[in-house]
């Protein structure tokens, strides 16, 4: 079962929500919070549903021709977003422009649409040719969480 982590934005470790998912299972999540476990401080869950984003992204990268690199891209861009601004901006550019409706819409949701283009890219790694569907998402994610909070 993968679990659905954050970034803390008071002490910005990444911590998990405490929501875990089956896979193949969607989630809609509308106003939640979540106590941060290192500095104690209440952060929010983002809205929207899991699933959907995660297709959402499978799905364009599907249509590119070079899906890593785009998702790369996507990860580094996302990486340097800290503010409203910065990502309505990242939606306008032209390389972006058909995640638009995947893209976080606040600042706060940012760790978690890092987490799922790096579990994306770490796919892509493995093999570039693979075909992506939710399910195998999932079961990296759940790798990458374990590998996560194996080593803290």
């Amino acid at each position: 079962m993968p679990l659905l982590m954050l970034q803390c934005e008071k002490c910005d470790r990444i911590f998990s929500s405490g929501i875990m998912m089956e896979p193949g299972a969607s989630a809609t999540f509308v106003n939640n919070k979540t106590q941060c476990p290192f500095c104690h401080s209440m952060e929010n869950i983002p809205d929207g549903t899991f699933r959907a984003t995660v297709e959402g992204f499978i799905n364009v990268l599907g249509q590119t021709d070079d899906p890593l690199k785009i998702a790369t891209e996507l990860f580094e861009a996302l990486q340097k977003a800290k503010t409203l601004e910065d990502i309505s901006n990242l939606k306008k550019l032209e390389n972006f422009s058909k995640f638009k409706k995947w893209l976080p819409d606040s600042p706060e949701k940012i760790a978690a649409y890092i987490v799922i283009i790096s579990t994306l890219i770490q796919l892509l790694t493995k093999s570039s040719s693979v075909q992506i569907d939710y399910n195998t998402f999932v079961n990296q994610y759940n790798q990458a969480i374990n590998i996560e909070v194996n080593n803290k």
